[in-house]
C-alpha cells in the first residue's frame, strides 16, 4: 500500500501581521509626502497664473479623447468668460405670405441680400427654384446663435395644417431637429408666432439653407401676415419671417 501526503503550507498569523504592518507603514509614507490641499498657502489670483483643468472640447469644437489634464492660464480663462454675443446680421422678409407645395421642402426668403465675403457672415440669395430665398453663408469659425421667428397661420380656410421646419447645412445634411406645427386654425390669417433658437459651431466656411413643408396631405399653412393691419403710428408692421445672427466673440 502506497500512502499519499498532501501537505498544505499556510502563512502563519505571525507572517500576515508582519505583511499588514509594513503595508500600513508604506501607506504612512505616502501619505506624509503627499501634501494635503489645505497645506498650500492661499492666495489672491493673478492673471499670469495658472491652474489645472481636463481638455474636453479643442479649439474647433471637436470632442477631445481622454480628456487630458493640462494648464490654463487666468488670462485666457478671463478672455473666455469675457465674450459676447455680437450681432452680425438682422434682417426680416417684406412679403405676406411664404409657403410650400405639400412633401416639398421650401427655402425661406428673409429679405435683401447682405455683406460681403470678408464678413463673418453674409445673407445670400439661394440659386434652387425658390424665388427670392435666402441662405446664409459663414465664412469665419467660431460660435454662432441664429434666431428664426416666424408668423404662422392659414390663408385657404380653418385648417388643420402639418407644418415641417428645419435647417439644412451646404444643401444636403439637415443640422439640428425638426420642428413641427400642427395646429387647428380656426380662420385665415391668424397666425401664432413661432421661435426657434440654434447656437452652431462652425469650423469651415459654409451655408445653412432655412426651410419649411406643407406634411399631412393638408395643401395649406405656411407663413402668413396677420389679417389685421396695426395701423399704429410709429410701430411698424411685424414681419412673417426674421432671422437675427450673433457671433460669440
Amino acid at each position: 500500500m502506497i500512502l499519499s501526503t498532501i501537505a498544505r503550507f499556510t502563512k502563519s498569523p505571525l507572517e500576515k501581521s508582519h505583511k499588514f504592518i509594513c503595508l500600513q507603514r508604506r501607506q504612512n509614507i505616502n501619505k506624509k509626502n503627499m501634501a494635503q490641499i489645505s497645506s498650500y498657502p492661499l492666495l489672491t489670483p493673478q492673471l499670469g497664473d495658472k491652474v489645472l483643468g481636463s481638455n474636453v472640447i479643442d479649439s474647433s469644437g471637436t470632442a477631445v479623447i481622454g480628456n487630458p489634464t493640462c494648464q490654463y492660464n487666468f488670462t485666457d480663462i478671463k478672455s473666455l468668460v469675457d465674450q459676447n454675443y455680437v450681432q452680425q446680421v438682422e434682417s426680416s422678409s417684406g412679403v405676406a405670405s411664404q409657403a410650400s407645395v405639400v412633401n416639398q421642402p421650401y427655402s425661406i426668403q428673409f429679405g435683401v441680400e447682405t455683406g460681403n465675403a470678408t464678413d463673418n457672415i453674409q445673407l445670400l440669395k439661394t440659386n434652387g427654384g425658390d424665388v427670392g430665398a435666402n441662405k446664409v453663408q459663414f465664412n469665419k469659425a467660431g460660435t454662432y446663435q441664429i434666431t428664426l421667428t416666424y408668423s404662422v397661420g392659414v390663408n385657404q380656410g380653418a385648417n388643420t395644417p402639418y407644418l415641417i421646419f428645419r435647417t439644412l447645412k451646404d444643401g444636403t445634411s439637415q443640422i439640428g431637429p425638426t420642428v413641427v406645427v400642427n395646429e387647428a386654425f380656426p380662420t385665415i390669417n391668424t397666425p401664432i408666432p413661432l421661435i426657434i433658437p440654434i447656437t452652431i459651431q462652425i469650423t469651415t466656411p459654409c451655408y445653412y439653407n432655412f426651410q419649411m413643408m406643407r406634411g399631412g396631405g393638408v395643401n395649406d399653412g405656411g407663413l402668413v401676415k396677420n389679417g389685421t393691419p396695426l395701423n399704429v403710428a410709429g410701430v411698424t408692421e411685424p414681419s412673417i419671417a426674421t432671422i437675427k445672427i450673433s457671433k460669440l466673440i
